[in-house]
């Protein structure tokens, strides 16, 4: 069957109205969900950012950490429209219009690689929408790699239309894009961003346009942004070696069985977290023994997903969280080997798309819940609520910096009043009440220990 043959794609609205329905069950966890992991730490920053005007820093119960700070600036502007007490919503809300984004400029880009394919462009968004790692986790947690991969993506498929077309235009709003992934996570952003480049110049034999003048000229400003906030901001290189040392901890002190299991394990990780899709083609790989050909569109998008996963599959400890700026790349794979396939398993794999839809539905208002939630001594805005009760609106410090206590803080922050916010004890007030993930009769009077999620939070009186 020829691509331009594929008319299931052209009949009626389906594959617009699912990826409808997909982006929009991507809100169901929103309002239901306490703060998960990090969330807690961007709530706390958010809420410091707003509460003393420092919108450059992350500051976290009075400390400046040298991390970037779009992703915060967007949650900000959500939380002064649905009211700070909703701080979870707008950090998740962020990260669910970053995946809208990312799936629109999937489709957009799949559209153009696969310009005789009718719909494809919906195909290959809602192949996005669908992914595993995007619908049930990252994609609508209050995390900032939702917003890192958006921007990244977005960047390198304007890069993919400058160096096309040999359009300096694309090329600064390709590095417009890339800048806004470093402010909103770290510099990590231009080593996808420089591997997915050389890869298409070497792919579309266009090195000619490194030796343009325009091209040098604007590729040159790719600098200007992270000398700008590392020299204006922060200490000088701060911001570097934080993201070169979280780095280096990947390699460091780890056995050799920790790296040949790293290795074996990482890249089942990688796809099994692109379900379902990655696993229909699998099955049809292993037991129905597909032949697909791989066209030079898909074959580039291949190669850019390979070289950019290769540094962190060499590691021993690269989170598989790194890798979530390839899905979308994966997504475009996945829909250049689609479309070569007869009608039935192509509706196999809408089928199977659907289902995730409909699962996710019980997933975020029952099991996650209570997974995360509802067991005992879960509910971490009980234990903020009752700390409240019995500090009374004297003034709480902490000690306690893991997601527990940083959530903690955070539903404190915002039922205080602005100047009580939660701040780090430093050992010399009096009269303050004092949280601690470690018992320490030097802090004071025990006033109560709370169990909390396999742990404990102390809670002790400074007279």
């Amino acid at each position: 069957m020829k691509i331009n043959d594929m008319t299931y794609l052209s009949r009626g609205y389906g594959l617009p109205l699912l990826c409808l329905l997909a982006g929009m069950v991507m809100l169901l966890p929103l309002p239901v969900m306490q703060f998960i992991g990090e969330e807690s730490y961007y709530a706390v920053s958010a809420i410091e950012m707003h509460i003393t005007g420092d919108y450059w820093h992350h500051l976290i119960f009075g400390f400046v950490w040298p991390k970037t700070p779009l992703f915060l600036w967007l949650a900000i502007g959500w939380a002064n429209i649905l009211g700070w007490e909703h701080i979870d919503i707008a950090l998740r809300l962020v990260s669910v219009i970053s995946t809208w984004i990312t799936a629109l400029t999937v489709g957009l880009l799949a559209r153009h690689l696969f310009s005789g394919v009718s719909r494809v462009g919906w195909l290959a968004a809602l192949i996005y929408l669908t992914m595993g790692e995007v619908s049930f986790w990252y994609g609508w947690l209050g995390y900032a790699d939702a917003n890192f991969g958006m921007f990244i993506f977005t960047a390198i498929a304007t890069l993919w239309l400058a160096i096309e077309r040999g359009h300096a235009g694309w090329l600064l709003l390709s590095l417009l894009l890339i800048s806004m992934a470093y402010l909103s996570k770290n510099i990590s952003a231009y080593y996808f961003y420089g591997v997915a480049g050389l890869v298409l110049l070497y792919r579309m034999h266009r090195w000619q346009l490194l030796r343009q003048p325009k091209f040098i000229l604007v590729g040159l400003l790719i600098v200007l942004v992270p000398w700008w906030y590392q020299s204006t901001f922060v200490h000088a290189g701060s911001n570097y070696m934080v993201a070169i040392m979280d780095g280096l901890r990947n390699f460091h002190g780890y056995s050799p069985l920790n790296y040949i299991w790293h290795w074996l394990s990482y890249p089942g990780i990688f796809v099994f977290r692109a379900l379902p899709i990655s696993f229909l083609l699998l099955w049809l790989l292993i037991k129905k023994k597909l032949t697909c050909s791989v066209k030079s569109e898909t074959l580039t998008v291949l190669l850019i997903m390979i070289a950019c996963f290769f540094p962190f599959w060499i590691s021993a400890g690269g989170s598989p969280r790194y890798l979530v700026p390839l899905y979308a790349l994966m997504a475009l794979f996945f829909t250049g080997l689609l479309i070569q396939m007869e009608t039935e398993r192509r509706t196999l794999a809408i089928k199977m798309m659907i289902f995730v839809i409909i699962l996710k539905i019980p997933y975020s208002l029952l099991v996650l819940p209570y997974i995360k939630d509802w067991r005992p001594q879960h509910s971490l805005l009980a234990v903020a609520e009752n700390i409240l009760d019995r500090t009374n609106g004297k003034t709480v410090r902490t000690l306690d910096d893991i997601a527990s206590g940083l959530s903690i803080a955070a539903y404190m922050d915002v039922r205080l009043p602005p100047e009580k916010y939660i701040r780090w004890y430093h050992g010399h007030e009096r009269g303050v009440y004092i949280m601690d993930d470690l018992p320490n009769a030097k802090l004071g009077r025990l006033i109560k220990d709370y169990p909390i999620r396999g742990r404990h939070l102390y809670l002790y009186w400074k007279p």
